[in-house]
């Protein structure tokens, strides 16, 4: 009898007659055997057992790491040059989490795995295009040969670079995230600097605001820094604070790493708008904060501490690590060279006072503080008269106490777990991992510097399981590199740029040469835009100080591996309409594998190599390892590589062998070149060849603690901020800001309590107002809303219908804009009205509108409602609905779930922009954003501040 029929004699009937549950298991699975012999049923069938077919594929390991923060191994099955199918790393692992033994399996998830429909699909661009009508017109475009895109780029850029009105700052690599073998930066990067400086920027898309608060409140220069990843396992309590590393990675890893913590017992608290993949697989305690209100629940914290919990707070241990934190008007810096009282925390200047507000416990009790708060009630907008916000003000509440019933108004979050969440982080050693959502909003600064100012103040950092911030940045090993970066000695002609004199006036900060301050000849990365309509004209839509003062507009983009131009940034009619005008932009360069709609807005489309076509390496976020991302497939068609491009346009303006730097060799030999210096160093045990068979060098695992000196010892081991301490009263990021050309002095009114603040060209004090404080403070954002209704609506966006506030995330299906259209991803995550799997057919086409269609008819990128939001709305789950907001239309698929709140619209970031008619029928939530950048660094605002309506379609 063949183990189907013994399988098939055991009925539902007879399971549910009286199997016990081993013997049911036993029948089932195969387990008993029939009782001659003790053999299996499985062992007794063995000739009628299906085997799954021979593996005749070449194993190759390689990694396709995207921006998502996964560096992650896999493993390809190649048969005749042709990928068959991709798994991840199954080599031996060691789970020893919290030393230094610990190495874990670096595993992909589904966006590596399904790479394969990636490399195949049929509208992979496969030769050199130019567009021959208006830009964006996807029938302009016409094929043509390499040698003529080299030359004719090669001529406008040459043309653009020696003009005198405009030079080498009118060139710009524009932000692109898509590469990680270095080549598309690289490359370009190289082109550009044989004509001397090209404009640049700072800071990136994600972390604008994380990276230039930990600049200036605990000068780090990138990020707000924390234990490393292993140490989780020594805290008391773990809090996710908008982080969602189990769907966005942030790590190779680090959604394991918080699973063996949680398995350990350790109590992990989630601190999001959402129940997230990371919250519904591992909080213990879910808090829903309203969008963009977390810096109002840490406020109501800070004052509960300091009112109800003050004779528990360590005192002496703030005043030591925490600068401004109370008033100090003779503040003593722990560096010799800044003197005594240069900089002073002037009465009822210092966040305490404003915390408290009018309350006098910190006056008039404890005597930390000289005076109540001296911050007004309301803010304004540093903008333009056209600008609608110009003339308008916010409340950031300074003479308010900042009470826990006050914050849970704003936030939504109970008062008595506001307590309990400060109650917690004073009494336990506590871990708090960030991410990066709550930051991308107008107001966005404010929660990154206050987070660092509460963990020092309840002690949070510098110990073993007491830590605030992201992990250290792959500082236990280095990639090889590709010798891209090592300059070029030019030997054509080059102009010289005056950016750093144009762009940062020094005399605004006091002592420069303590401290930190941004990139003087860079504008930041969200900025390019204005930059292209306004520089050179001495104005800015957005007011900056910076693009002002542009000797000319970005003239040439090269938009290498990258979807910002025309996808990933906000308001995509008004960055169409500008971009279509090419008296602005003279020369837009796209290098990309898919005629994304960035690519549609290009002058010359060229055919680029993804990962797998060309060698390349990388390395983790805040992990341990180099992977290997391996040249295993041919270029399909005309494909060529970055540098491959890069060099065929030096070579046509005649310079190759200044591009090429002396070097011959292929890029593998660049990239080997680099790895056999470092192995021969000692800095790599294994040879290249060793390399390329294992796909993986795993570096030593460091248990970094950071600043552990400085709590044991601050005098001695100072932060190279210029008080030495964290700086809760942070007087360089506001004179950073007035460096950047920016008229600070806000004339409608003056501090209240005839409080001052001091600045360099002012070192007396001034009672103006300020549109950027040296505090953090609450400020609402211009489109946000308060769990209480009380948001101010500043736009009187309401009345007009927009009564619900979108919100994006990093979903599993994309890794940003990457991965769009592949079918095995959305047949996992999207669905058509009835319910099914969405489906991508083979055999699809553009419709000459340009790119190819994103869904099939009736599928469409997922929103996710709450059923109170849905039910007041008529909508269920499948419906096709319309979003609109101030800046465009979209098309949408309904999904109703409980893991979202009310009246919050939730959509994954990164589909591809597709208009038909007067829709989005891609739907890309950047055709709904704004473009308006942050109060204080300029940064991206694409997440969470947005306000929209939503109808059935």
């Amino acid at each position: 009898m063949s183990l189907k029929d013994k399988l098939n004699q055991v009925t539902r009937r007879d399971f549910l007659k009286g199997v016990s549950a081993v013997g049911a298991t036993a029948a089932v699975y195969g387990c008993g055997g029939s009782g001659d012999g003790g053999k299996t049923y499985m062992e007794e069938d063995e000739e009628n057992r299906l085997t799954p077919p021979s593996i005749t594929e070449e194993t190759v390991m390689s990694s396709t790491p995207h921006n998502c923060g996964g560096r992650c191994v896999s493993k390809y099955y190649v048969k005749d040059g042709v990928i068959k199918r991709i798994t991840t790393d199954e080599g031996e692992e060691t789970n020893a989490l919290g030393t230094t033994d610990n190495d874990p399996q670096r595993r992909s998830c589904v966006r590596c795995r399904s790479r394969k429909q990636w490399f195949y699909r049929k509208d992979r661009l496969l030769y050199p295009m130019k567009q021959t009508g208006a830009r964006g017109d996807v029938n302009g475009f016409v094929r043509i040969s390499w040698e003529q895109a080299y030359q004719e780029i090669g001529e406008k850029l040459h043309a653009i670079a020696m003009d005198p009105a405009k030079g080498p700052e009118s060139l710009h690599r524009i932000y692109a995230s898509a590469d990680s073998t270095g080549w598309s930066g690289g490359s370009v990067s190289r082109l550009f600097s044989m004509y001397g400086s090209s404009l640049g920027y700072r800071n990136d898309y994600s972390w604008p605001a994380l990276d230039h608060v930990a600049t200036f409140v605990e000068a780090q220069g990138y990020i707000p820094l924390g234990n490393a990843r292993g140490d989780v396992v020594n805290a008391e309590h773990v809090f996710l604070w908008s982080y969602n590393g189990m769907e966005a990675i942030w790590g190779t890893q680090s959604g394991w790493y918080l699973i063996q913590a949680k398995e350990r017992g350790i109590p992990m608290t989630a601190i999001d708008t959402r129940v997230s993949m990371t919250a519904g697989t591992l909080a213990d305690d879910m808090v829903t904060v309203a969008p963009c209100t977390d810096t109002a629940l840490v406020l109501g914290m800070l004052y509960y501490l300091l009112t109800e919990r003050y004779d528990d707070l360590d005192i002496p241990f703030i005043k030591a690590h925490v600068h401004g934190f109370f008033d100090d008007p003779a503040a003593v810096s722990y560096h010799a060279a800044v003197p005594a009282g240069a900089y002073a925390v002037p009465a009822g200047a210092s966040l305490s006072a404003y915390v408290l507000g009018t309350d006098r416990y910190l006056v008039d009790t404890t005597h930390d503080n000289l005076d109540i708060s001296i911050y007004p009630a309301t803010i304004g907008y540093n903008v333009n008269a056209t600008d609608p916000l110009y003339g308008k003000r916010a409340p950031i509440y300074g003479q308010v106490p900042k009470t826990p019933e006050w914050a849970s108004a704003i936030s939504g979050v109970p008062v008595a777990k506001i307590k309990e969440l400060a109650d917690t982080l004073l009494d336990k050693n506590c871990t708090i991992w960030n991410g990066s959502g709550f930051q991308r909003n107008t107001e966005s600064e404010q929660i990154v510097w206050i987070l660092r100012i509460l963990a020092a103040v309840t002690e949070n950092f510098g110990a073993q399981g007491c830590s605030y911030g992201m992990q250290p940045w792959s500082s236990q090993i280095s990639g090889p590199g590709n010798y891209m970066g090592t300059g070029v000695t030019a030997t054509g002609p080059t102009r010289s740029t005056t950016l750093a004199s144009a762009l940062f006036d020094n005399t605004e900060i006091t002592l420069p040469s303590v401290g930190s301050t941004t990139s003087k000849s860079s504008i930041p990365v969200f900025m390019w835009l204005d930059a292209i309509e306004y520089g050179g004209t001495g104005e800015s839509r957005w007011n900056d100080g910076q693009i002002k003062n542009l000797r000319t507009g970005i003239k040439c983009i090269f938009n290498f591996a990258g979807n910002i131009l025309c996808n990933q940034s906000g308001d995509l009619e008004l960055t169409k309409q500008i971009l279509a005008d090419r008296d602005k932009c003279e020369l837009l360069v796209t290098a990309d594998h898919f005629m994304t709609t960035s690519a549609v807005m290009s002058d010359y489309v060229l055919p680029a190599t993804m990962q797998m076509e060309k060698p390349g390496t990388s390395t983790g976020w805040f992990s341990e390892e180099v992977v290997l991302i391996n040249q295993i497939l041919e270029k399909p068609g005309e494909v060529k590589s970055e540098f491959e491009i890069c060099t065929g346009i030096a070579a046509a303006l005649g310079r190759e062998a200044e591009y090429l730097g002396g070097f011959e060799g292929t890029e593998e030999d660049r990239v080997k070149k680099g790895w056999d210096d470092r192995y021969a160093n000692g800095t790599y045990p294994i040879t290249w060849d060793e390399f390329k068979e294992k796909g993986v060098l795993k570096g030593p695992v460091r248990m970094v603690i950071q600043y552990d000196t400085f709590r044991t010892n601050p005098a001695a081991n100072p932060i190279a901020t210029p008080s030495g301490r964290f700086e809760a009263y942070c007087l360089r990021m506001m004179e950073d800001y007035q460096a950047r050309h920016y008229s600070n002095y806000d004339s409608f009114g003056t501090l209240e309590n005839a409080g001052v603040i001091p600045d360099a060209k002012n070192p007396a004090g001034s009672t103006s107002m300020r549109f950027v404080y040296p505090i953090p403070l609450y400020i609402p954002t211009t489109e946000g809303r308060h769990a209480d209704g009380s948001h101010p609506d500043l736009l009187g966006l309401e009345g007009k219908g927009y009564d619900c506030s979108l919100h994006t995330w990093h979903i599993m299906y994309r890794s940003h804009s990457t991965l769009n259209s592949v079918a095995y991803l959305n047949e996992l995550y999207k669905f058509d009205r009835n319910g099914n799997p969405a489906f991508l057919s083979e055999s699809r086409a553009s419709d000459g509108t340009g790119a190819v269609g994103t869904w099939e008819d009736g599928v469409y990128e997922s929103v996710w409602l709450n059923p109170m939001l849905a039910q007041r709305k008529g909508l269920q789950t499948g419906n096709r609905v319309k979003l609109t907001s101030l800046r465009g239309s979209i098309y949408a698929s309904v999904i109703v779930s409980e893991r979202v709140p009310d009246k919050i619209i939730y959509i994954g970031q990164g589909s591809w922009h597709h208009k038909v008619g007067n829709i989005d029928v891609g739907g890309s939530a950047n055709t709904l954003m704004h473009t308006r950048p942050s109060r204080i660094c300029q940064g991206m605002t694409l997440a969470n501040d947005c306000r929209v309506k939503i109808e059935k379609a």
